[in-house]
């Protein structure tokens, strides 16, 4: 870690781990912002090396921030925490590396939840490399649809989007009907179609590769290719059905409820934000969306520094190291 913070009031860590990249905030008391810094992503803590990658990233990540003797609170929500023994693996793993009067485990979607509507019901789908949405019912409890990973869905996701794209890239390098403009632009990316299969398995993180190809997509799209268009038309569809989904599964459905949005694909614009949203009107025409009061690291403030009731089914509270 860099020099010393001067502790003369509590400071909280918030931790944001997603696929791609890893993000740190510290903040005083009054949440305001004191340090941050960004490391490489997590891989998924209960897969095979998983722990050990994770604790070297947020060591990484780590070593950019002032030095801090403890904390009072920390928050971390990583991608693919989903049960209790993968809670307390990430509780193990960031407790080894900085000191805590409590540690608040959850995964990432959550923070985005609380980030994007609060403490409150509603839905919320959080679409970056990868697509997961969180519902929370009337009655406070809360439900999760997707977020089962690239391998088996991740559905409207950026890696769902990036691996259409090149799908369709290598048809037109197999002489099949596709895109044109996909093709050029994995060409000038990789190279050649060999080039590209070699960049993608040899990476250190092939998700981050492929996902990272659906701004070429957005970039077709932008420029009137139809086959780059309906290939967000359909990640639109398919996050829209997820809300759908976790609507009916918490018995939103049928009633006024807010919904909102958080994640990378979001940014990339009107070719995707408005077929969801179109949707969702045809889907749930009760449902209302709401602008995000904040990103995910907003949801971990809320997580390290707010002690409502109301969350302790979808975080884990560890006690001081």
């Amino acid at each position: 870690m860099m020099q010393s913070i001067e502790q003369d009031t509590e400071l909280y860590l918030l931790v944001d781990g997603g696929k791609t990249k890893t993000e740190a905030v510290i903040v005083d008391s009054n949440g305001s912002e004191i340090a941050k810094s960004r490391g490489p992503g997590l891989e998924i803590i209960g897969s095979v090396n998983g722990y050990e990658r994770v604790v070297d990233s947020l060591r990484t990540t780590f070593d950019q921030l002032p030095q801090t003797a403890r904390f009072a609170g920390v928050a971390f929500g990583l991608n693919g925490a989903q049960a209790a023994p993968t809670y307390l693996l990430a509780a193990k793993a960031i407790s080894s590396l900085v000191k805590a009067d409590q540690f608040t485990i959850a995964s990432d979607v959550v923070m985005n939840y609380l980030g994007a509507l609060g403490n409150q019901p509603g839905v919320v789908v959080a679409a970056g490399t990868g697509a997961v949405v969180m519902a929370i019912s009337r009655e406070g409890v809360a439900y999760r649809i997707d977020g089962d990973g690239p391998l088996i869905a991740d559905r409207g996701s950026g890696h769902d989007i990036g691996r259409q794209g090149l799908k369709i890239a290598a048809m037109v390098d197999d002489g099949l009907p596709g895109s044109a403009a996909l093709h050029k632009a994995m060409i000038e990316r990789f190279g050649t179609l060999e080039n590209t299969a070699a960049s993608v398995y040899g990476a250190p993180n092939p998700i981050e590769v492929v996902a990272s190809f659906s701004k070429s997509v957005a970039e077709a799209a932008y420029e009137g290719d139809e086959i780059s268009i309906e290939i967000l038309r359909c990640a639109a569809q398919d996050l829209a059905m997820n809300v759908q989904a976790a609507a009916r599964r918490s018995k939103l459905e049928g009633a006024p409820f807010s919904y909102s949005t958080a994640g990378g694909v979001f940014n990339i614009g009107p070719l995707i934000e408005k077929p969801f949203h179109d949707f969702i009107a045809q889907f749930l025409p009760e449902a209302e969306y709401q602008k995000p009061l904040g990103g995910a690291i907003a949801g971990a403030k809320i997580m390290a520094m707010n002690n409502e009731p109301g969350l302790e089914q979808v975080t884990t509270r560890i006690g001081a190291n």
